[in-house]
């Protein structure tokens, strides 16, 4: 019974709904070992904010019954869920992982909650997030550390770590992210699972606590690509209440019958292959050589403005997530944390002609990205330079950013998957990097990788 417990635990949602269309597997049984298995390991892992069992019971109860009266919903009908704490859930506390917000509960649900809810989803409670997402570590001066299911000593990265932690350790199977310079692509990559940035626009930001909202992205984290695109499919869409959202067709999938056989993959060999950590560097060069025996095309690709694009992004991240806090944060410096307080004082003090700089570069950026894949399908890079820190080892964690803040710049469709383990059995992910609004592409190509790997299946001791 505990295997069985554990495969359902570890099942994907694409799997999982098949068997709940089917009857084969109940709504309310799943969310009962969601819920159980949240219980107990929780206390080791803090990933939880708020837990909302007696709703999860509810919503499956509800979504069981529709499913018995043929009133089957979406691949995520019935499947337990979480929000990243800086979603709006109407009646439900909302912290955004601080002080200032501790007791906030809002009166509206933000749009993807409202999506996920209307698929039939279950939602289990809200998960961590480092403060108003402002961090790479989820290492909380309010709510205590969130701690990475692979290691307990080590951090989830951030700002989602959270909801990277939680899918990780098999708590829930979709968790919300948001991602302004890596933080969806980053809790992936430090927990070993799949976490889709898509392209800006695609996926509505109203309602969700905002840092930047020129880089403020809204996606999934799951522990498999397929997963990915069918919870993406889901929130993505026109939102009238945010007015970046494009009306376009949901990405879907491509689908690569000869595998990965005419695919051109492009490597930007400066910076992000770069100053990485040997283990890093020898599990990167092991997935290149699988994509390659896949039937890619490898080439190197140049990116001359690379050097240039993290400083301007947190540049603008500064300026405006200072814009967004300018009145807490002269009223109440010290109801942030430590570390948080000391960025938004850079904010304060950062140039407003260094702002408009970067705003007026940005274009010469995004351009100097679409002449890179021009000639190939995607580009491929590690999504960070080095495996899960220590939560006080701050300049390794300040790293973390370095390979993900430039797609937040550009806009542009980015997926952390996993590619392998170091010799202390942490997980190493890789990033894929496509054309705006081609995440079809991305999500294609890192499903034929994931099809032929088993990375994706291998799961935390807990």
């Amino acid at each position: 019974m505990k295997e069985l417990d554990s495969q359902l635990s570890f099942a994907t949602i694409y799997d999982l709904a098949k068997m709940i269309q089917t009857r084969e597997l109940s709504p309310v049984d799943l969310t009962a070992l969601a819920l159980e298995r949240s219980k107990r390991l929780n206390p080791k892992l803090n990933a939880f904010v708020t837990q909302t069992a007696d709703l999860a019971i509810q919503q499956a109860n509800q979504a069981e019954k529709e499913i018995i009266q043929g009133q089957y919903k979406s691949p995520l009908h019935g499947i337990p869920i979480v929000h990243k704490d800086l979603y709006y859930t109407k009646g439900i506390r909302t912290t955004a992982g601080s002080k200032i917000l501790k007791d906030f509960v809002p009166d509206y649900d933000a749009t993807v909650v409202v999506k996920l809810r209307e698929a039939g989803a279950v939602l289990l409670g809200k998960v961590q997030t480092h403060e108003f997402a402002a961090g790479m570590t989820t290492s909380s001066e309010h709510f205590g550390p969130c701690r990475n299911p692979w290691n307990l000593d080590l951090v989830p990265g951030g700002s989602s770590g959270g909801s990277g932690a939680a899918v990780a350790a098999g708590l829930a199977y979709l968790a919300t992210g948001s991602d302004t310079g890596g933080s969806i692509r980053i809790p992936a990559a430090c927990c070993g699972v799949v976490g889709m940035k898509p392209t800006y626009g695609r996926v509505s930001r109203y309602g969700i606590i905002e840092m930047a909202w020129s880089l403020d992205h809204a996606g999934p984290l799951t522990r498999s690509v397929m997963d990915a695109s069918l919870c993406l499919d889901i929130m993505s869409g026109r939102d009238p209440k945010d007015k970046e959202t494009v009306d376009l067709p949901v990405p879907g999938i491509r689908v690569y019958p000869n595998e990965l056989k005419g695919i051109r993959i492009g490597l930007p060999m400066q910076h992000y292959y770069e100053n990485l950590d040997p283990d890093v560097e020898t599990i990167m060069q092991a997935a290149i050589n699988k994509l390659r025996e896949l039937g890619a095309n490898i080439v190197e690709v140049d990116l001359p403005l690379i050097k240039q694009v993290q400083s301007a992004a947190m540049d603008i991240m500064m300026g405006e997530m200072f814009a967004v806090h300018k009145r807490w944060f002269e009223t109440c410096p010290n109801d942030y944390g430590s570390d948080v307080r000391m960025f938004l004082d850079s904010g304060s003090q950062l140039q407003l002609s260094a702002y408009l700089q970067a705003q007026r570069t940005r274009q010469t950026f995004v351009d100097d990205f679409l002449n890179a894949l021009s000639g190939v399908d995607v580009l491929l890079t590690p999504a960070t330079p080095l495996t899960a820190p220590r939560a006080d080892n701050y300049e390794d964690a300040l790293r973390l950013t370095n390979f993900t803040a430039q797609t937040n710049l550009t806009g542009m469709p980015s997926l952390s998957m996993p590619c392998g383990f170091s010799p202390s059995g942490m997980p190493v992910n890789m990033q894929l990097i496509g054309r705006p609004f081609d995440e079809a592409t991305v999500l294609g190509i890192s499903y034929v990788y994931e099809l032929n790997t088993d990375w994706h299946t291998r799961h935390p001791d807990l």
